[in-house]
């Protein structure tokens, strides 16, 4: 028996969804997105385009789905972080602090990772997915899943049900919202840390820059995070991006305030951005990037929410690789109980939903509205628990990560340095089943 799936959203985690259930077979798959095909727009936008690292659990995932060799020859190979010195150490002439990340890995924008897995599904799973673009997909029905089909010839929409609905379709949902709107048993729980964030382009001196890198030029008074994603020619031909986060919204009056700030930060980011970049950086706007949601569960009848549209966090390197994670996570899950898609269902809720919880503790540890946020970052990373570092490791499941990251801390507590740490009950250690309503 063949099980239809209907897919909401085809970013990296509807995607790489329909590859792990094509691969296994028996599943006939209809991913539908409202965009445009990936290979018809730019692949980065100019105002979100940070740079995505593919690592351990994404690693895990493209293995899963044998993409790695294309991902080697289309996406840039990542190295691991250069840290940049204070500017007094670098005036003495210190360089970059390495922090190398010794696994498989690559970096690029959304769409070039997107773009991967498109040409992935058309070349070895034409015949058991079918990729609809420009199609509005709305959720009925969690029970018997049903999901109406509009387009822009085809206002009024047709009706098609399927065995089971998987909501692809980022943090703001539609597939979310339908199921909290018809779902008495189902909510959703969110907190917002007030991190905002602002896309520097970097145009000058890059061939002091390594691709293969993320660079950390700047942790006070923000946060400044570069990294390339593939030019026009591709790999070859980088362009590069520096996201600037703040602890909330950032408006600047002119160009010459944006460019004191930018000398404040860190002498490095005007460096490396001419006075045009910086004249459009002051323009642009700031973006939250703060926001954290947790429902009460995954699954909804016959309707499975993952990647974003399940668990959003704040950026740490993580999204898109427990995104696609989680796609396989789910797949196995069905495929091991395709006799009994309920128990699948329930299989994935119970044992992604544990994945989630710690990853979003982990994210929420990078809170910017908490003065030494900063200090507790690079203290975790110099003495060895670093949950953004733990966190990429292939060998570690999040939960696991994120107990390796407490016992550290608990550690450091004890010590002198431990006034320095945000103090337990703050944002930062928001826990699974803490928040506020926010659909």
């Amino acid at each position: 028996m063949t099980i239809s799936v209907g897919v909401v959203g085809a970013g990296p985690a509807g995607l790489t969804f329909a590859a792990a259930l094509a691969q296994q077979g028996g599943f006939e798959v209809s991913v539908f997105d409202r965009a445009e095909d990936h290979f018809s727009v730019e692949t980065y936008n100019p105002d979100r385009s940070y740079t995505i690292d593919i690592t351990g659990h994404g690693l895990r995932a493209a293995r899963h789905i044998d993409i790695t060799d294309r991902f080697d020859a289309e996406l840039i190979h990542f190295k691991g972080l250069k840290i940049a010195p204070h500017p007094l150490l670098r005036r003495l002439g210190a360089g970059y602090a390495e922090e190398r990340y010794h696994g498989r890995g690559w970096t690029g924008s959304r769409g070039d990772i997107c773009r991967c897995l498109q040409a992935h599904l058309r070349e070895r799973h034409a015949s058991s997915v079918t990729l609809h673009f420009g199609a509005e997909a709305t959720l009925v029905d969690a029970g018997q899943p049903g999901l109406r089909i509009a387009s822009r010839s085809d206002a009024p929409g047709e009706l098609r049900r399927f065995d089971l609905v998987v909501g692809c379709d980022g943090g703001g949902s539609g597939v979310r919202r339908a199921i909290a709107d018809h779902s008495s048993g189902f909510s959703v729980e969110g907190a917002d840390l007030g991190n905002h964030s602002l896309m520097l382009h970097l145009d000058q001196h890059l061939d002091e820059l390594d691709p293969q890198y993320l660079y950390v030029l700047a942790v006070q008074p923000v946060m400044a995070v570069a990294g390339a994603i593939n030019g026009p020619a591709g790999p070859a031909d980088p362009r590069w991006f520096c996201q600037i986060g703040f602890n909330g919204p950032m408006r600047f009056g002119s160009s010459e305030d944006a460019r004191r700030f930018l000398d404040q930060a860190h002498p490095l980011l005007r460096h490396f951005a001419s006075q045009a970049m910086v004249e459009d950086f002051s323009h642009r706007q700031c973006l939250p990037t703060g926001k954290t949601k947790r429902c009460s569960s995954l699954v909804s009848g016959r309707v499975a929410l993952l990647g974003d549209a399940g668990a959003p966090v704040p950026p740490v390197g993580q999204g898109v690789n427990a995104a696609m994670e989680g796609a396989t996570v789910l797949a196995r899950c069905l495929h091991d109980h395709r006799d009994a898609l309920d128990a699948g269902l329930s299989a994935y809720a119970s044992t992604w939903g544990r994945e989630t919880d710690a990853l979003r503790r982990i994210a929420m540890t990078v809170d910017l509205s908490q003065a030494m946020t900063p200090f507790r970052v690079l203290l975790a990373s110099f003495a060895g628990y670093s949950g953004l570092r733990l966190a990429k490791r292939e060998d570690l499941s999040y939960a696991e990560a994120w107990e390796r990251f407490s016992r550290g801390e608990a550690r450091v507590r004890r010590t002198p340095l431990g006034w320095f740490l945000p103090p337990r009950s703050a944002a930062v250690d928001l826990g699974p089943d803490r928040g506020h309503p926010v659909e």
